[in-house]
C-alpha cells in the first residue's frame, strides 16, 4: 500500500469531517435566512461554505486515496438541528469552526508527513490554500458582525456583498 493507515485514518476522518461541516452550516444558513431574514447572508454563505466541503471531500478522497487505490469510507454524521439566539453567535460559530476544521487538517498533513506519505502531504498543501480563502472570508465576516452589530443586522445583510469575495467554485 502506498499510503500508511495513519494517513488513510486521518483522511477518513477528514472526509467525514466535511460532510458534518456541510450539514451545519446547511442549518446555519437554513436559520439565518428564516428566522433572521438575512437572505443575502444566507444564500453566500450556504453557495460559498456550506456547499464547499462536500467538493472538498471529493477532492480529498479522489486525490489522496483513490488515487492509490484505496476507497473512501463516509462516518455517520449527526443532525443538524441546532438553534440560534442572535447572528453575531452563528457568525461566530462559522468563524470557529472553519477554523478548527482548518487545524484539522493541518493535523492530517502533520501525520502523512510524519509517516513520510509525502506524495498525499503535497496534495493536502494544495487543498490547505485554498481552503484558507474560506477561513479568510469567515474571518472578515465576523468582523463586519462585529462592526454592524446585533442591532444592525439588517445593513449587515444589506451589506454583505460589497465584502464577500469567496469564489463558490473554489473546489
Amino acid at each position: 500500500m502506498n499510503v500508511s493507515e495513519k494517513t488513510i485514518d486521518g483522511l477518513y476522518v477528514l472526509i467525514k469531517q466535511c460532510f458534518e461541516e456541510n450539514r451545519w452550516t446547511d442549518r446555519m444558513v437554513s436559520v439565518l435566512g428564516v428566522k433572521f431574514a438575512c437572505n443575502q447572508s444566507s444564500l453566500l454563505i450556504h453557495h460559498g461554505v456550506a456547499h464547499a466541503y462536500p467538493k472538498l471531500s471529493d477532492k480529498i478522497g479522489e486525490l489522496c486515496l483513490e488515487r492509490y487505490n484505496i476507497p473512501v469510507e463516509y462516518g455517520s454524521t449527526n443532525e443538524g438541528k441546532q438553534e440560534y439566539g442572535s447572528v453575531m453567535s452563528m457568525i461566530q460559530e462559522l468563524e470557529d469552526r472553519s477554523i478548527a476544521f482548518q487545524n484539522m487538517l493541518m493535523g492530517v498533513m502533520k501525520i502523512a508527513w510524519e509517516d513520510n506519505d509525502l506524495q498525499v502531504y503535497s496534495d493536502l498543501s494544495e487543498i490547505l490554500s485554498d481552503y484558507n480563502f474560506i477561513v479568510e472570508q469567515v474571518i472578515l465576516l465576523n468582523d463586519k458582525m462585529h462592526y454592524y452589530g446585533e442591532d444592525g443586522i439588517m445593513k449587515f445583510d444589506h451589506d454583505v456583498d460589497k465584502f464577500w469575495s469567496l469564489d463558490e467554485n473554489l473546489f
